[in-house]
């Protein structure tokens, strides 16, 4: 199994997208989409903001983010599944006999409705 890579970031601000519920009352509700866990309820939108600021600031020296990468397996067999039925019938005596049938059948079905079609055209003349 491949191991993970971890990737140190330097940056110093993380961007989060806020989820605010402003309901009938003039109450809100704001979390953070990213960190669920950050959610707080106040008398309106702009409390709840600065309280949800103020929480987060607080935490901020005990929280830590770390991207990390995970390489995923690249097996040819995910890419292309159906590869693993090629050349089934390679040795199947029958194989042949079906593909000529399938074949006739076509050209039958291709036949009658070339045959309907030209009914039509005549129709609508």
């Amino acid at each position: 199994m491949e191991s993970s890579t971890l990737v140190t970031s330097q940056t110093t601000n993380l961007k989060v997208n806020i989820v605010l519920e402003t309901r009938e009352d003039g109450s809100a509700i704001a979390s953070i989409l990213e960190l669920p866990q950050y959610r707080v309820e106040a008398a309106n939108r702009e409390q709840a903001l600065a309280i949800l600021k103020e929480i987060v600031a607080q935490h901020k020296n005990k929280i830590e983010v770390i991207p990390m990468e995970i390489q995923l397996p690249q097996a040819e067999q995910s890419k292309r599944p159906w590869m693993k039925f090629a050349g089934v019938f390679k040795d199947d005596s029958d194989f042949d006999t079906v593909q000529q049938y399938i074949q006739e059948y076509r050209q039958e079905l291709d036949a009658a409705l070339n045959i309907e079609d030209s009914d039509l055209e005549r129709d609508a003349s």
